[in-house]
């Protein structure tokens, strides 16, 4: 249950071009006159009609676009490997988009190597907290606390001390589009069901969000935004607290 839930945790709008106008009563007037325009140059200059002739109801062709830049994958996983690496600590708010569509935001703190906490803005009662060696979810409604191995976990390739994607996972997919890199993998020993999709920005390869679809293909979204780096983070963000003292706390109180 506690590694479905942090799974689902770490789970295109397609632009329309440009409208074509395409009105039969309007080209073919338009390009007679620019045929009879073409005549009576030719005739003003004493020159022969070698120019090209434009046909009614016949378009010029596009001119050809230039092509863009060979995709070079290798240089792009080196460049994510390099930036994972680089990156000690992170705080960013995050934006969780449900398969249900519903909405849910808060903190992320992430202190590499193992530690990683995402605490939920109010009144989520869920807090998410990575120890190095552990994962796990509170519930302080419920005053319970899951726990799973990090490793079991999608976040444990991005919180491992020395990330090297092609050799820690499956990689699937990856692709560049509009300036972003999509990185799509999954666990290569089948201990992890479904698939993480990573989304980082060219030239820097900034992580920008991620789409973790589990077993069932159901699909969460997890948005990162106001990224902070190399910022001071207290280790106690990373404490996983023990239910029985809390409740023993909250006793203490009344």
């Amino acid at each position: 249950m506690i590694t479905t839930l942090l799974s689902a945790l770490l789970i295109q709008v397609t632009e329309p071009g440009p409208a074509t106008l395409n009105d039969p009563a309007r080209t073919p007037v338009l390009a007679a006159a620019v045929v009879q325009d073409n005549a009576a140059t030719s005739t003003d200059a004493g020159e022969t009609a070698d120019e090209p002739v434009i046909e009614p109801g016949i378009e010029p062709a596009a001119a050809t676009p230039a092509p863009e830049p060979v995709f070079d994958e290798q240089a792009a996983i080196a460049g994510i490997n390099a930036y994972l690496n680089s990156m000690r600590t992170l705080r960013a708010r995050f934006l969780q988009i449900s398969p249900d569509g519903s909405g849910f935001e808060g903190l992320l703190s992430i202190s590499r190597p193992g530690r990683l906490r995402f605490e939920y803005d109010d009144p989520s009662p869920i807090t998410v907290i990575a120890d190095g060696t552990t994962v796990a979810m509170e519930d302080s409604q419920l005053e319970t606390v899951d726990r799973a191995p990090l490793r079991s976990t999608p976040l444990w390739w991005l919180l491992k001390d020395e990330i090297d994607i092609a050799a820690d996972a499956q990689i699937t997919q990856i692709v560049r589009e509009f300036g972003l890199v999509y990185l799509t993998v999954r666990d290569p020993n089948g201990e992890m069901d479904g698939q993480i999709q990573f989304v980082f920005e060219e030239p820097t390869y900034e992580l920008r969000e991620w789409f973790v679809t589990d077993a069932l293909g159901e699909m969460t979204r997890i948005i990162l935004q106001d990224h902070e780096t190399d910022v001071r983070l207290s280790p106690r963000l990373f404490i996983i607290p023990d239910p029985e003292d809390e409740r023993d706390s909250r006793r203490g109180r009344r």
